[in-house]
C-alpha cells in the first residue's frame, strides 16, 4: 500500500531515485483517510518535501521530472508537463483541504511557470524542457555562491543565502548550489518573529532578480510538441486550480487549451489525433490521449457547469468506446481498433509517472453517469474495474486511481 512504501523520514514513496507520483497523494486523500494523523502527516511530508526540495525550481518555478537523491535535494532538471499538470490539481487540493498558503504559493508559481514558458500562442501546451544545456545536465538552473553574491546587495543576500541553502556546503558537484528550501517560509518567518507575507515580499524581488540573471544563459532545449495526452492532464490542472483557488484566469487558460485540443487535434473523421508540431496533428491517438483528454475536459465541466465541456467529453468518450473496448475482457485496450497492425493489442492497468488510461478512464465513466444519469457509463465502469480485478486484488498498490474507483462505486453502492 501507500503507506507501506511511503518514506517516514524524507516524504515521498520508496527510495532515491524519488518521483513526485501523485497517485499515492491523491489515493490517500480521497479514500477517507484525512481523519488519521498517521495519513496526514505522510502526504504533509511528501507535499513539503517537493515544495522546499531541490527537486521544486525556486527561481523559475516548476517541478523537475525526479530527485536522484532520496532527501530531495538534487534533481534531474528535465521538466515535463504531466508532473507539472498533475502537481497543479494536487497542491490546490491540498490548499482546499488545509488552507495552507505555502500549497496555494506552489500551485501559483507552478501555472505561472506553465503560462510563460510552455504555454503556445494557440492555447496548447509543450510537452517538456531538456535537463541539458551546453552538454551539460543541470548547467541552467545551478548556482555558485560567487554569482549570486556579486547579483545581490550585501543585504540581499543576507535575506536570502541562509534561506535557500547558500550558506551551507554546495550540495551539487561539489562546486554548486541546487537551490533550497531549509524550511517553509511560514515556518521561517515564525522563528524570525515576522509575519509571512513581510519575509516573502523581501524574497520574491530577489528571486526574480536571478530569473533574470539565469535569462541570460544558454536555455535547455524546449519540446514544443503538444501531445493530447499531456494536455488533457494540464488542462485538467488550470481547471482544478481555477476552481479550487477561485481564479478565472486559470479556467480560461484551460478552456483555451481545450478549444485547441478538440478543434485543431482531429483527423477528417472528427477522431482525436495523439500530436501537434510545427501546425500539424498527426498521429492516431492512444488510450491515454483519450482518457486524459475526457479527463480534462471533465475537470472544465465541474469548474464551470458548462455543457460545452460535458458534450465534448461524451463525444470523445463514444469514440473511446467504440475503437478501444475490449469487447471479451472489458476494459480498453492501449491502441485503437483502426490503429497500425499489431501482434497483439495490449492492456495496462498500472499507474506509474502518469495514472494508466483504463484507471482514468473508469472514473472519467463514473462522473459521466453521475451528471447524465446514463445507466450504460456505469455498466462500463464497473467493467473497466472487473478487468483488473485480478491486480487489483493481489498488488492494489500498482494502481491508485483504480483504487479510488473501487471506493467511489461501493460509496454508489451504499
Amino acid at each position: 500500500t501507500a503507506i507501506t512504501q511511503a518514506d517516514r523520514e524524507y516524504g515521498g514513496f520508496g527510495g532515491a531515485p524519488k518521483f513526485p507520483i501523485v497517485h499515492q497523494l491523491v489515493m490517500l486523500l480521497s479514500l477517507n483517510h484525512t481523519e488519521s494523523s498517521e495519513v496526514r502527516q505522510l502526504v504533509a511530508k511528501t507535499m513539503k518535501a517537493c515544495r522546499q526540495g531541490g527537486i521544486y525550481d525556486h527561481v523559475g518555478y516548476g517541478i523537475h521530472r525526479y530527485s536522484t537523491d532520496a532527501q530531495w535535494i538534487c534533481p534531474h532538471f528535465e521538466k515535463m508537463l504531466y508532473d507539472n499538470g498533475q502537481l497543479a490539481s494536487i497542491y490546490a487540493a491540498g490548499f482546499k483541504l488545509t488552507g495552507n498558503i505555502e500549497y496555494k504559493q506552489v500551485t501559483d508559481e507552478l501555472l505561472g511557470f506553465v503560462t510563460r514558458e510552455m504555454t503556445d500562442e494557440a492555447g496548447g501546451f509543450y510537452s517538456a524542457l531538456d535537463a541539458d544545456s551546453e552538454g551539460e545536465e543541470g548547467k541552467f538552473y545551478r548556482w555558485s555562491r560567487e554569482e549570486i553574491k556579486a547579483e545581490l546587495t550585501d543585504q540581499q543576500y543576507r535575506d536570502f543565502a541562509d534561506i535557500y541553502g547558500i550558506t551551507d556546503d554546495p550540495n551539487f558537484e561539489e562546486h554548486f548550489y541546487t537551490l533550497l528550501l531549509k524550511s517553509s517560509v511560514s515556518q521561517i518567518a515564525k522563528e524570525r518573529a515576522v509575519e509571512r507575507a513581510v519575509l516573502e515580499a523581501k524574497l520574491q524581488p530577489i528571486r526574480e532578480q536571478l530569473l533574470g540573471l539565469r535569462a541570460k544563459r544558454v536555455r535547455p532545449l524546449l519540446d514544443t510538441k503538444i501531445l493530447a495526452s499531456w494536455n488533457g492532464l494540464m488542462i485538467r490542472g488550470f481547471a482544478d486550480a481555477g476552481r479550487l483557488l477561485e481564479n478565472k484566469q486559470y479556467i480560461e487558460i484551460a478552456a483555451k487549451a481545450a478549444d485547441f485540443v478538440v478543434g485543431q487535434m482531429k483527423d477528417e473523421k472528427g477522431h482525436l489525433l495523439h500530436s501537434y508540431n510545427k501546425g500539424q496533428a498527426r498521429f492516431n491517438a492512444y488510450l491515454a490521449d483519450y482518457a486524459y483528454m475526457i479527463e480534462g475536459l471533465l475537470a472544465l465541466h465541474r469548474a464551470t457547469a458548462n455543457k460545452k465541456w460535458l458534450d465534448h467529453a461524451e463525444t470523445l468518450m463514444a469514440q473511446q468506446l467504440e475503437r478501444f473496448w475490449d469487447r471479451a475482457g472489458g476494459g480498453f485496450f492501449f491502441t485503437a481498433s483502426d490503429h497500425e497492425r499489431l501482434i497483439a493489442r495490449a492492456k495496462n492497468p498500472v499507474d506509474s509517472v502518469r495514472p494508466s488510461g483504463n484507471s482514468v478512464s473508469g472514473q472519467n465513466l463514473l462522473y459521466l453517469y453521475k451528471v447524465t444519469k446514463d445507466e450504460n457509463y456505469l455498466d462500463y465502469a464497473r467493467k473497466t474495474l472487473d478487468s483488473v480485478s485480478g491486480i487489483m486484488s493481489s498488488s492494489p498498490s500498482a494502481s491508485p486511481r483504480m483504487a479510488i474507483l473501487v471506493n467511489e462505486l461501493i460509496k454508489l453502492d451504499e
